[in-house]
């Protein structure tokens, strides 16, 4: 898409916006009064499109973007494509749906797979993840080989998630049908979605994963010896400590250390720090549990923020060092993450997606977090810590 746009208006960094559930007179002419003269526009399929300057340097001393928000009243809805948001640094296409006024959703295509926000970031999951696109099955692996180039690639799968976006939302042909189509990566079937890991020794029965007041790290790659010496060594000696189908796990009591240390050094275990002592890269995962309540700060709604010490985020994955996906539990905070490790089971659930039926049928389902928690020890086949 970028390309194409680069090549039918040269010189100039534009956005693709569609507009559905209010006149197209009324939507061309909100974006002349933001100072958008279209370049191009259509109307088919119930939608109208205009392809405008993101910024007009002649009439906007301080460079603001178009407010979207306001062309888009009670029962419209806008998709747009902001194709250069910063090309100095020539950073990728951004894509934002506005819902009555709101952003429900936003992402950049570079991290759409870690992040995305808005106030349903999974409205578009499941077909992401139909698509291939986003999961554990989306994530490159050729890289490991020391000769393989990602950049190689990645004009396809950015073809390939706008035709995911365009298909999901019924948008016209006009113009997207100016986007090349040979080779195209749609060619090909697509990606089947991951299967849910098979759990080794799952939480069985109605006990919680992690007991209230009481912070859990589960190991895998080391024995309960190693891991419990590495957490002595580095000021935090366990409550307790066991092992069991292949993972080893240790506990504290949540008031007797900071959660946000404890979270940090289950990350640190798996990253080079240790590399030597465990013997060598990526030989250990991590699985960080808090048995203590989402944090109730400002911050503690905002999407993959490690929110205060007293409250650390409830669940994170680490591998190599980094987390590999994070959040809350409970009430819908699992929208609000890093990563899709787990996000066809959070689906299959209804606690994420376009529509959430579990929560719909009762707005009490999950409050405390207890279902997700179990989905994460079902993932993994965690052993019980209580």
């Amino acid at each position: 898409m970028t390309t194409w746009l680069h090549d039918a208006f040269p010189g100039r960094e534009v956005n693709l916006a569609f507009a559905r559930g209010l006149p197209a007179d009324a939507f061309l002419e909100g974006l002349r009064e933001q100072n958008r003269e279209p370049l191009a526009r259509g109307e088919a399929d119930g939608w109208v499109w205009a392809v405008h300057d993101m910024i007009n340097e002649e009439e906007d001393t301080d460079y603001e973007e178009v407010d979207y928000g306001r062309l888009c009243p009670q029962g419209a809805e806008v998709v747009v494509f902001v194709t250069e948001p910063c090309s100095a640094k020539a950073h990728g296409p951004q894509f934002v749906y506005y819902r009555e006024g709101r952003t429900t959703l936003f992402f950049s295509f570079e991290d759409f797979r870690q992040q995305r926000v808005g106030d349903n970031p999974d409205y578009l999951s499941a077909e992401l993840l139909s698509a291939g696109l986003i999961g554990p099955a989306a994530e490159c692996q050729e890289w490991e080989d020391g000769a393989h180039d990602c950049y190689e690639h990645e004009d396809g799968d950015e073809l390939r998630l706008v035709r995911t976006i365009a298909d999901a939302f019924g948008l016209p042909s006009p113009p997207l049908a100016a986007l090349p189509r040979d080779p195209s990566p749609l060619a090909a079937p697509l990606a089947a979605p991951p299967a849910a890991t098979e759990p080794v020794g799952a939480v069985s029965g109605t006990s919680p994963v992690v007991a209230p007041g009481t912070y859990a790290v589960h190991a895998r790659g080391i024995d309960v010896t190693e891991l419990a010496a590495a957490c002595a060594e580095a000021g935090y000696p366990a409550r307790t400590q066991g092992e069991s189908g292949g993972w080893a796990w240790v506990t504290w009591d949540a008031a007797a250390v900071r959660g946000g240390e404890v979270s940090q050094l289950a990350g640190f275990l798996t990253g080079f720090r240790y590399d030597e002592r465990f013997g060598g890269p990526d030989r250990v995962e991590t699985v960080f549990l808090s048995g203590t309540p989402a944090c109730a700060c400002p911050n503690g709604r905002n999407y993959s923020i490690q929110h205060c010490e007293d409250h650390p985020l409830q669940f994170e994955n680490s591998r190599g060092g980094f987390g590999r996906t994070y959040f809350n539990v409970g009430r819908g905070r699992e929208t609000q993450r890093h990563g899709d490790l787990l996000l066809r089971e959070l689906l299959d659930a209804g606690i994420v997606g376009r529509e959430t039926p579990a929560y719909d049928a009762d707005p009490d389902f999950n409050a405390d977090g207890a279902v997700t928690m179990r989905i994460i020890a079902d993932h993994f086949g965690l052993p019980a810590t209580t």
